[in-house]
């Protein structure tokens, strides 16, 4: 093997060592996460406003229960009150089956209710992929990102490894930076406008700043950032736990700010 075939070999390798870093794997799993909510959502909408042409007065406000529901009954005229009975209760079951027999909606032939059911069944595969790739991230963002996982949750650590680009963007990110990552459109408005800057981004979904008072939002979007981008760090560096300590002194500070 001359020089120039070990150079392309050598370049070869490290682009291979490149695309199987797991935090690559991690930002596709997020990314791909928001876009099955995105779908999941306009196909629900879709579905619902098709579904509620044959049967407006039916309603079931959790959504993986109506789908199945929908599977089951695909339109009114095709109701089977014993599988309605058995997935939503005997109470239910009569109330659905009194609405369908003074439906103002309109008919549905066979056809019509079939392609309601088949489309339900597939919406809940959806719904079923995202718990897949949910637990994906769960399980390799709890690996990866040990530390940033322990303060946060696998799927917040790795949303904030996905919004930073890599973990060795995160982990080059100071305590500020961290803070306000993805809140980037309100920032450019608070330097062009000079309108209030923004407390938090991405790590507002961390429950310790989303039921917080809103007048402690910010200083403990401070404090977590600060732990988040040391945890970054030690995951992306040394590899090392530290989140423990990180998480105690953490905790000092939160009764600190809520005293």
């Amino acid at each position: 093997m001359d020089k120039r075939e070990k150079f392309l070999q050598k370049a070869k390798d490290q682009v291979k060592l490149q695309l199987t870093r797991k935090d690559l794997l991690l930002i596709q799993a997020i990314r791909t996460l928001d876009d099955l909510d995105k779908a999941k959502a306009l196909l629900l909408e879709r579905l619902v406003e098709w579904f509620k042409l044959n049967f407006p007065e039916f309603s079931i406000q959790n959504e993986e229960t109506f789908l199945k529901a929908l599977e089951k009954m695909g339109s009114k005229e095709r109701m089977d009150r014993a599988g309605i009975a058995e997935l939503l209760g005997e109470e239910k079951a009569e109330k659905t089956t009194q609405l369908a027999a003074t439906s103002m909606g309109a008919e549905f032939d066979e056809e019509d209710g079939k392609i309601i059911s088949i489309f339900a069944k597939r919406l809940i595969e959806v719904f079923h992929l995202r718990e897949e790739i949910t637990k994906y991230i769960e399980k390799e963002g709890g690996r990866e990102l040990r530390n940033l996982s322990y303060l946060t949750d696998p799927v917040l650590a790795a949303r904030l490894v996905s919004t930073a680009g890599s973990l060795q963007n995160l982990a080059k990110m100071p305590a500020s930076t961290v803070q306000v990552i993805g809140a980037e459109k309100a920032l450019f408005k608070h330097l062009r406008s000079g309108t209030r800057p923004p407390k938090h981004g991405v790590i507002f979904q961390s429950p310790l700043i989303s039921t917080a008072p809103l007048k402690e939002r910010g200083k403990i979007s401070r404090a977590l950032a600060t732990k988040l981008a040391i945890a970054a760090k030690a995951d992306y560096y040394s590899h090392n736990f530290i989140a423990d300590k990180l998480k105690d002194d953490l905790e000092k500070r939160l009764k600190e700010i809520r005293n």
